[in-house]
């Protein structure tokens, strides 16, 4: 195994485990953990893994809360954020990425389980979308993408309330494929993982692929496409996601000071 500040790496018989490893500020992504997540994936790639597992450490209240509140600019390029590069780094990948799910999911921690192959859950994890908790705009890629796997009501709700849901309500969505009881989540995890092992890399990696590309397709016209992008950098530079942010802020570093 190997240990770097946020993330753990351990290659198992063809399997690379990937383990969040930032308990004290809830596995939210800032840009070092988003970065060694992206060199893990390299690594594995390079070992001729065949699967690649994402997990947290066990008995975790939150698998991950997304991405770091206190990286987050008003103003800046969207589109530059290293957390959304990642999520395109593990739909190219060739290799099939499970997630392994216990405790709650948050903002970017469900755009990491739409982005990836797989997912298995513990009874006790539920997800919600908290982007409008700040006022947050997602790219027009992911809303399409959504669309596909949860259908136009239920990426409404989510969106709209930025509610959690439970396990059973996520499965019955779409967003994880099995539900199993927490003291059974890695023997179920590596035992999908050891199926995937048994059938062809390439075959697999061409499916991916192809289910990916069609799974992304949508029609815009240019006008639309410039349209959408200029609103959401408005928003993104706009008075309510700067106070909604400074308020949140205000909120975790509360939260954080000893009593």
């Amino acid at each position: 195994m190997v240990s770097s500040n946020h993330t753990q790496f351990e290659l198992r018989n063809g399997v690379v485990i990937i383990t969040f490893d930032r308990d004290e500020k809830l596995n939210a992504f800032n840009a070092a953990m988003t970065a060694e997540v992206a060199a893990h994936l390299e690594r594995a790639q390079q070992a001729g893994a065949r699967v690649v597992v994402l997990r947290a450490n066990p008995g975790v209240r939150v698998w991950c809360a997304g991405r770091d509140l206190s990286e987050l600019s008003p103003g800046a390029d969207p589109a530059d954020d290293p957390m959304l590069k990642l999520f395109e780094q593990i739909m190219a990948l060739p290799i099939p990425v499970l997630n392994m799910v216990e405790g709650a999911v948050y903002g970017g921690g469900l755009m990491l389980c739409m982005v990836s192959d797989i997912v298995i859950a513990a009874s006790n994890a539920t997800v919600a979308m908290t982007a409008n908790k700040l006022g947050i705009p997602l790219p027009t890629a992911t809303y399409a993408y959504w669309l596909r796997v949860l259908g136009l009501h239920k990426v409404k709700e989510l969106l709209f309330t930025a509610s959690a849901i439970s396990a059973q309500d996520a499965y019955i969505a779409g967003v994880f494929n099995h539900v199993v009881e927490p003291e059974r989540l890695e023997s179920y995890t590596l035992d999908l993982a050891r199926r995937i092992l048994e059938c062809s890399a390439q075959g697999v990696a061409d499916a991916k692929r192809q289910l990916n590309l069609l799974a992304q397709r949508f029609v815009l016209t240019e006008a639309d496409r410039r349209a959408i992008d200029e609103h959401r950098r408005a928003l993104l530079n706009g008075e309510d996601f700067r106070t909604r942010l400074a308020q949140l802020l205000a909120q975790v570093e509360g939260k954080a000071k000893p009593d």
